[in-house]
C-alpha cells in the first residue's frame, strides 16, 4: 500500500464518520458552543477562587 492510497483511505473514513453531523445542523453547533463557554466560565471561576485563596497565604515565593 502506498502513502497516497493510505492518506485517501483515511480521508474517506473521516468523511464517512463525520457525515452524520450534517444531519444535526446548527443546533448541535450551538449546543457545543454553550458547553464550551460554560466550561470556560467554570474554569475562570476556579482560577479566581484559587487566586483569592493564595493572596493571604502565598506559597510560591
Amino acid at each position: 500500500m502506498d502513502w497516497n492510497k493510505m492518506i485517501y483511505s483515511l480521508g474517506d473514513f473521516f468523511w464517512w464518520a463525520f457525515e452524520g453531523l450534517e444531519v444535526l445542523g446548527n443546533p448541535f453547533n450551538y449546543f457545543i458552543m454553550v458547553v464550551g463557554i460554560s466550561m470556560l466560565i467554570w474554569w475562570v471561576l476556579q482560577l479566581m477562587k484559587a487566586s483569592a485563596a493564595t493572596k493571604d497565604n502565598p506559597t510560591a515565593e
